[in-house]
């Protein structure tokens, strides 16, 4: 590396001292050494680059140049001996001032005696491995270093692998033998490549931290393309030779005052395709640009996560600005004074890579930009370019100017307190604006030479002159060897021929091979062109080749050359003709991004204004093409050109072709610039047209999101959907169809535009792909009430079902989803009007599953609630469509299809019915069977909605033992699953105590508990239902509860204050029913159980202050049972939670009469064999009769029997009628129900006399007065076990009575059978007098009656006595009770056989809902008109959503 010291000359004479002799030894000998680091065919470049190079000081060809703009051209005033440089820091990363330095000295060497400014471009070898193509100056330098890895990181993140440097260099001088390359470059080895290449180093790039996962990420936001499919892989692959991506730098503000200079640069990432347009049409281009686009995305977004790269970015941006900086300074005869820089780094650390290890995709990597076969190496391309023009100077912002000093002072003593060798050294930081600036400073001195004085620059200037005399030009060995170095033997062969190894020169950038060929041939031979009529000086501009653009323009050639054209006359000659409008190379080099020829030619004078055939200007092709850096160019160059429109065609503007293409950044940028968007073409189109026509939609997004009222984009495709145009019509559809997957927010502008009427118009245009297309877009945005509405206000309803009837597959399913979409939104009975249900019927019978799936789930919808759409599924044999998918091999459709009965069927007994006539429940219960949890749950729904309130079905499914499956269910983890499972049991439970209990008894205790510490509100009303059945009549279950640590969670429950109403009344009656018995008898154990769970209070604040008044008389009764017969409970009720009765009194007075009805018979509970409770009551407030005088004449026989009840036990409350007289009243009604032929009535009736029977005295010898004994005796013949249970225990609590047991005594004596029939029937629980039985068993003994009932007293009956308990019974006890329990109220007028009495109470009251599994719609976000038509089912990769 040169060295430089203070002084030096050439030789010794008289006027110098020796000190001055030896400085010039030294700088000569530096300069000796700097070009010993270069082979012979590097120096050869070095002197031809620097020979031909535009930036050469030769005055005949500066007086031919024009300066590039800013800098250069502006800078005048250079008195200065220092400059001080201000630029933006980065905060992430620090910049090394050493570092700086050296930048600094290599430009300038560079620069100065070279004529060469750095760039990169990597280039492939005939051996697939890339030349790192530097500027020869730059070989060995940090500047090279840092371009290298930059652009190497760029390559890796763009291909997704990495090799580290030091890894990379020692496999790059040893791969070849490792690989066994022959002459024509492909490898003879036969070793594992791929393990060769791993084994150097070669990894995945994610596997570094700072990147991993950065394909996993989805950029692509078009659902129309397919970027990874094996067609467009192809079609990239293709092209992928001539693909590049490059890094352009350029500055973009400049200010100055004095010598100080404030700067900011930018970079652009480019992506470029260097083919001509015969090769690559421009529509190859735009489907290459769309996936090289998405590429491009993922490197901008994960490009600077590494702190070296933003540190390696950082230096590139400076280099950005010292590259005219010192170009200026040079026009200006100033240098740097190179003595007054840090000390130069070792050679040793500035090795750069000649070239680079061929790269090599493993199994398992993620990146998939490259389809490259297995154990196939390639090579990249790419590179980093400067922009030398520069943004106008500007003065200095007065912040700047008023802290000069300062800045002076801070860059100047920069290094003199510590001058002494240090690993790192920060470059000093000052603050403006809120902004932090670096602080550079350096030393000029005066770019001549001075006597006696060997300046560095002028020891290079010599060893350059004398090699260029040595080295140049080169001989037909060089050249061969030059040639076959770079393309292998074939093709250096090939290279003999002038022709071909001039235009194989100019593509790979020799330039001392082309300045060789140059000197050999004439200039006609130099300028022929191609086949496609290109000439030399066409490539040179394409491929970016600089040095050969200067050597061509040196030899006179015309700048401006058009394209040639060779066409055959009718004398079979081959003429040349010159095409007029042609590309120059100016428009070439636009077009393939080539930043440095585009500056050189415009140097050169190039006539920019020129167009071709299209009359694109070169603004055009950059704009078309996306090069931002191009356009940057040529509008410092001429601002005029922002506005320039095409000759030819349409006469479009730079931005009008950015739309048509389009370049989004590019538009951004003329944005910004502030171009005249409101310009149209010829044809009266704007950006927004252009960019719908030619189908750009982030373009339209772009412009959505500037908010600019001129250009409203949504009445625009408004306007595009009413024309007469069918392509301006079906472009605005397919926009929309993907805008509308943009913004969660745009369906609503979409709709405020007013464009679901203009759609739903076109939907009659007989148009297939343009009708799919639509019902696409809808499908996507109906998911909106709103739009919903809309819908049906613009007739959408019938035109949708009569695309059912079409022959597309894709139309059926669309439209059943938006059909789906509207139904959700009450609109049921309007699709079924216009036919709706008839004709998704017929569609059941295709072979499409995203069909069928969504066709169901119409009909899943339009049945929920729906008691006509449900008749219709049966009428037109839409349900044996359903059940026959139940046995599909498609889980989706198993699912579905479960679903949709559970719909067809819920709360339906006919269709009920029908479908298990239709043979429903073997495949129902079959789909349990199998492995699929989704489908079960499904099933399990069907199974809730057909056995609820059937008997019949519930039977069917009980026979199949499904119950087992069901608690499978309970198992799994998933709350949703559980859920599903719990209620499908309890709908199977059905409305029977004895079934409930038995469903109840299967759960389990532990299901039971862990149901309601749930938090699934479904889930609690279960569990507290089955708590309910359990301990209704059942001592020993309520022990069990109690002991099983059962109540707490109940009154944990109590105390949630968002708890579901449903769950918070099943949980309150549960707290009751565990406290009372049969015929209302109390549990003390239970009783003190619930109150030692603090449930008073909790009850109480719920009585006082919830907003339901279900909830309140529902509290007043489970008050009353946890009380009953409990005087110390009561006192602590009363005296300790402050309750009184006043506040249950005032629900008699509700005009709803349930709750009246229900408040009477909580109060009948407190008064319940309690004269001071009565009495309580009684001073409390005034009970009349006519508060239950409706009840007593009332036609539903339930509330008559309860109101009778109620006014016996409350008979000496009421006040405005004498207790006698009411008792007999009530007794005569409870007598007189016995006579009814409803079961509910006489089961309700025989419980109710069993609890009067052990009140006061007189009430029973009253029923016996009424014949009751022999009416209860003839219903213990009933077919209904729960009205032969009631008798029974209703006789054996009369048995207490002397007159009842006389007759009962009579009648058994007589008639055997009674008394087996009461013990039969009797419940657990229920007391019969022991007397009675001694006396039976006494009779029985001496011979009376005759019938001998010995072995009958070997089941024994749980007695008062302790000696009379009998043994604890199997689990299953069918005569527990059999009395027949609404779930909603234990005694309540719910056993009345009016309408009203359909109304589910049980846990099916809460929505069904809309789930979001397996059972969804299929709502694929896009249609694929290329997928019209076909018969298989089309992959969808997008998530379905209910």
């Amino acid at each position: 590396m040169l060295r430089i010291v203070k002084k030096g000359i050439v030789r010794f004479d008289q006027g110098q001292d020796e000190e001055t002799f030896l400085e010039n030894l030294a700088v000569q000998r530096n300069a000796s050494a700097f070009f010993e680091k270069y082979e012979r065919s590097e120096v050869q470049e070095l002197l031809t680059t620097a020979l031909v190079s535009w930036l050469a000081a030769k005055d005949d060809v500066r007086s031919q140049l024009d300066i590039p703009c800013g800098l250069m051209s502006q800078i005048n005033n250079v008195g200065f001996s220092t400059a001080v440089l201000l630029t933006p820091v980065d905060p992430t990363t620090q910049l090394d001032y050493r570092e700086v330095h050296q930048i600094l000295r290599e430009l300038a060497i560079g620069i100065y005696c070279l004529n060469q400014i750095p760039s990169i471009s990597l280039e492939a070898n005939f051996d697939q491995s890339s030349s790192c193509q530097l500027p020869p100056a730059y070989y060995d330098t940090r500047v090279g270093q840092i371009l290298i890895h930059i652009d190497y990181m760029l390559k890796a993140l763009w291909h997704g692998i990495y090799m580290p440097r030091e890894k990379r260099a020692r496999f790059s001088e040893l791969w070849r033998t490792i690989m066994d390359i022959d002459q024509d470059g492909k490898p003879q080895t036969t070793k594992n490549i791929y393990s060769e290449f791993s084994s150097a180093g070669l990894v995945d790039i994610t596997n570094d931290p700072d990147f991993e996962g950065i394909y996993d990420e989805d950029m692509n936001e078009d659902p129309t393309y397919e970027p990874n499919s094996p067609e467009e892989k192809a079609m990239f692959m293709k092209y992928a030779e001539g693909m590049m991506m490059k890094l352009t730098f350029s500055t973009t503000h400049i200010q100055q005052h004095e010598n100080i200079f404030i700067f900011e640069t930018a970079y652009w990432l480019t992506n470029a395709i260097k083919y001509n347009q015969d090769y690559l049409d421009i529509c190859t281009y735009q489907r290459l640009q769309q996936r090289l686009s998405l590429q491009k995305k993922v490197i901008q977004k994960h490009f600077e996560k590494k702190k070296e790269i933003r540190r390696g970015i950082g230096y590139l941006k400076l280099i950005c600005f010292l590259i005219p900086f010192l170009l200026s300074l040079k026009k200006k005869m100033k240098v740097p004074y190179l003595n007054s820089l840090l000390p130069p780094f070792s050679d040793d650390k500035v090795k750069t890579e000649r070239e680079l290890p061929p790269f090599m995709y493993g199994r398992n990597f993620k990146c998939q930009n490259f389809d490259y076969k297995e154990h196939q190496y390639f090579h990249v391309h790419g590179g980093i370019e400067f922009d030398i023009s520069t943004s106008p100077v500007e003065n200095a912002l007065d912040d700047f100017k008023n802290n000069a000093k300062k800045i002076w002072a801070c860059a100047a003593n920069t290094f003199t307190e510590d001058s002494g060798y240090k690993e790192f050294y920060s470059v000093p930081v000052m603050e403006f604006y809120g902004k932090s600036y670096y602080v550079i400073y350096f030393e000029l001195e005066i770019f001549y030479q001075q006597l006696y004085k060997t300046q560095w620059w002028g020891a290079i200037n010599e060893i350059v002159n004398n090699l260029r005399l040595k080295r140049l030009p080169l001989t037909e060995a060089q050249l061969h060897e030059q040639f076959k170095k770079k393309f292998g033997l074939k093709k250096a062969m090939k290279c003999k021929s002038i022709p071909f190894g001039l235009k194989s020169a100019v593509e790979r950038g020799l330039s001392a091979v082309f300045h060789t060929f140059s000197r050999k041939t004439s200039s006609s031979t130099i300028n022929v062109s191609d086949e496609a009529g290109y000439a030399i000086f066409h490539h040179a501009a394409l491929h970016n080749r600089v040095p050969i653009i200067c050597q061509l323009c040196n030899a006179n050639f015309n700048v401006n050359q058009r394209r040639f054209i060779m066409f055959t006359q009718e004398s079979s000659k081959m003429d040349m003709k010159k095409e007029r409008n042609g590309p120059t190379p100016l428009h070439l080099a636009a077009q393939a991004c080539s930043l440095e020829a585009t500056i050189c030619l415009l140097c050169f004078k190039a006539d920019y204004t020129l167009t071709e055939k299209r009359g694109w200007m070169p603004i055009h092709f950059a704009a078309f093409y996306d090069n931002i850096c191009i356009i940057i160019a040529l509008c410092r160059k001429d601002p005029s050109l922002l506005e320039a429109e095409a000759t030819a065609e349409n006469q479009c503007t730079p931005l009008l072709l950015a739309a048509t293409s389009g370049a989004l950044d590019t538009i951004q940028y003329l944005f910004s610039l502030g171009a005249n968007w409101r310009k149209t073409d010829t044809k009266g189109n704007n950006i927004i047209h252009l960019s719908v026509l030619t189908f750009h939609t982030e373009v339209l997004k772009y412009i959505i999101e500037l908010h600019i009222p001129e250009l409203p984009v949504w009445k625009t495709l408004v306007e595009m959907l009413q024309c007469e145009s069918f392509k301006r019509r079906m472009m605005a559809v397919m926009s929309l169809e993907v805008i509308c997957l943009a913004n969660d927010e745009y369906w609503q502008n979409i709709l405020d535009a007013g464009t679901i009427p203009a759609l739903v118009n076109l939907l009659k245009c007989p148009k297939i792909k343009l009708q799919c297309k639509i019902v696409g877009l809808l499908s996507n945005i109906s998911i909106h009430v709103s739009v919903v509405h809309a819908l049906v206000e613009a007739g959408g309803i019938p035109a949708l079902i009569s695309l059912l009837a079409s022959d597309e597959p894709e139309l059926h399913s669309r439209c059943a989803v938006i059909l789906y979409d509207i139904a959700k939104c009450e609109n049921k009975d309007v699709i079924a009007k216009y036919n709706g249900i008839p004709a998704l019927i017929n569609l059941l019978s295709l072979n499409k599953e995203n069909v069928l799936v969504n066709v169901m789930n119409c009909i899943r919808v339009l049945c929920m609630g729906n008691e006509g759409n449900q008749k219709a599924m049966r009428d037109y044999n839409g349900i044996h469509y359903l059940i026959q998918f139940l046995s599909s091999d498609s889980d989706v459709l198993k699912a579905v299809s479960s679903a949709t009965i559970a719909e067809v069927g819920r709360d339906n007994k006919q269709v009920q019915d029908a479908i298990a006539m239709e043979g429903a429940i073997p495949p129902l219960v079959a789909l349990f069977k199998g492995k699929q949890l989704s489908v079960q749950v499904k099933g399990a729904m069907a199974v809730e909605s057909l056995a609820n309130r059937n008997p019949s079905i519930q039977k069917a499914f009980l026979e199949r033992k499904l119950t087992k499956d069901l608690l499978k269910l309970l198992k799994a983890f998933q709350i949703d699953v559980k859920e599903q499972g719990a209620i499908a049991l309890w709908a199977l439970a059905g409305q029977t105590l004895k079934q409930q209990k038995y469903m109840a008894e299967q759960i389990g205790y532990n299901f039971i508990i862990n149901m309601l510490l749930s938090p699934s509100a479904k889930m609690q009303y279960v569990g507290g239902e089955a708590v309910i059945a359990l301990s209704k009549d059942s001592r020993k279950h309520q022990y069990q509860i109690c002991e099983g640590n059962g109540i707490a969670p109940l009154i944990r429950l109590l105390r949630i204050s968002k708890i579901a109403e449903g769950t918070l009344l099943s949980v309150i009656r549960a707290v009751g029913s565990i406290c009372i018995g049969v015929a209302h008898t109390s549990n003390p154990m239970s009783q003190q159980c619930v109150v030692e769970e603090n449930a008073f209070p909790v009850l109480i604040q719920l009585l006082r202050s919830h907003p339901s008044i279900n909830i309140k008389v529902e509290v007043a009764f489970s008050l009353a049972c946890i009380v009953l017969g409990n005087d110390s409970l009561q006192k602590e009720l009363q005296e300790n939670e402050g309750f009184e009765y006043s506040d249950v009194l005032y629900l008699l007075h509700s005009k709803d009469k349930e709750i009246c009805l229900r408040a009477g018979y909580a109060l009948t509970l407190f008064a319940f064999n309690n004269r001071f409770q009565q009495y309580l009551i009684l001073e409390t407030g005034m009970i009349t009769l006519s508060i239950f005088e409706p009840f007593l004449q009332s036609r539903v026989e339930t509330e008559r029997a309860m109101a009778a009840f109620q006014i016996i036990v409350l008979a000496k409350v009421i006040i405005d009628m004498d207790h006698i007289t009411l008792s007999a009243r009530g007794v005569t009604i409870l007598a007189d129900s016995l006579y009814s032929a409803h079961t509910p009535t006489l089961a309700l009736t025989g419980n109710l006399i069993a609890s009067l029977a052990h009140t006061r005295s007189g009430i029973p010898d009253a029923f016996l007065t009424l014949g009751t004994v022999q009416r209860l005796f003839y219903h213990l013949y009933s077919e209904r076990e729960e009205v032969r249970a009631a008798c029974s225990c209703a006789l054996g609590y009369l048995s207490y009575n002397a007159r009842a047991f006389r007759i009962l005594l009579t009648e058994c004596r007589n008639k055997p059978n009674q008394f087996l029939r009461i013990k039969h029937n009797i419940s657990r629980d229920a007391r019969i007098n022991p007397a009675f039985l001694k006396e039976f068993q006494m009779q029985q003994d001496v011979g009376l009656p005759s019938l001998r009932c010995d072995e009958m007293f070997n089941y024994g009956f749980l007695f008062t006595g302790k000696e009379h308990r009998r043994k604890a019974r199997p689990k299953i006890q069918p005569r527990d009770s059999l009395t027949l329990i609404p779930p909603a109220t234990n005694f309540m007028g719910l056993f009345r056989t009016t309408h009203k009495t359909n109304v589910s109470h049980n846990i099916f009251s809460f929505s069904s809902g809309i789930s979001s599994d397996i059972i969804n719609v299929s709502r694929p976000r896009i249609v694929f008109l290329k997928n019209l038509g076909k018969g298989e089912q089309n992959a969808n990769p997008e998530p379905a959503e209910s």
